[in-house]
């Protein structure tokens, strides 16, 4: 029979990884915002939300079948980009769910 999940399945490492995340979203907006791109400030129901999360997971698709030159840190990068565009996305449906 299978236990329950606790908490400690799931250890915590520490919390650089998620202050990674959060400079990566500074930097998407830095770079997008001055051409108006940012996401930051999207509605969390703007189409555009699917095509640039498919798009970041792409690049991971992309470094694990053609690019052999490529290191894990690499990875790395395009992963934590994964994780920068999901919260960001999350967090403009919470921002729309505590406005009601």
């Amino acid at each position: 029979m299978p236990r329950n999940p606790t908490e400690s399945d799931i250890p915590m490492h520490g919390w650089y990884p998620y202050t990674e995340i959060h400079y990566e979203r500074i930097r998407a907006h830095k770079k997008h915002g001055a051409n108006g791109n940012s996401r930051e400030d999207a509605a969390w129901d703007n189409q555009e939300w699917l095509s640039i999360l498919v798009e970041e997971v792409g690049e991971v698709a992309h470094w694990l079948t053609y690019d052999t030159d490529k290191t894990i840190d690499d990875l790395r990068k395009e992963l934590i980009q994964v994780a920068a565009m999901a919260i960001a996305w999350v967090e403009s449906i919470d921002e729309e769910v505590n406005a009601k």
